[in-house]
């Protein structure tokens, strides 16, 4: 029950630097030149499970199955693809690359994150509620 704080701070933790990544594309947006970021996500190995209570004999270990226990920001992605061009007589070149964000993306983007944080603070809410039951209620016995 512990790990699943585990689980939801690494989640919270993740959610806030998409949020920052979106956060910054969008401040951005008129900054020539400028390439949005993306965060690529990577999960950690999967580790197996035991149950020392169902081995086939007293206290022998039976394997349950593997589980995958959090997920984490491994790397930044940098979209390398131009911004449209601008004409523009003051540069030598006569145009400016305008940046490449797009802003109706960005803006779903945030949604989906505002959205799962709302998710991961349901799932806080129940690990919270259940271990204050779990010491109230059971721990009377």
């Amino acid at each position: 029950m512990i790990r699943s704080f585990n689980t939801l701070q690494q989640n919270f933790t993740n959610l806030q630097r998409k949020q920052e990544m979106v956060s910054s594309n969008l401040a951005n947006i008129n900054t020539p030149g400028y390439q949005a970021q993306r965060s690529v996500q990577s999960t950690e190995a999967e580790r197996q499970m035991f149950n020392r209570l169902g081995g086939p004999n007293r206290d022998q270990e039976a394997n349950i199955g593997g589980f995958t226990f959090s997920n984490y920001i491994d790397e930044v992605y940098v979209n390398q693809e131009p911004g449209t061009l601008k004409q523009d007589e003051t540069n030598p070149t006569q145009y400016i690359a305008l940046s490449n964000v797009n802003t109706a993306d960005e803006m779903v983007e945030l949604m989906k994150i505002s959205r799962e944080f709302e998710s991961n603070q349901r799932a806080l809410q129940a690990t919270d509620e259940t271990l204050r039951r779990a010491t109230n209620e059971i721990g009377k016995v």
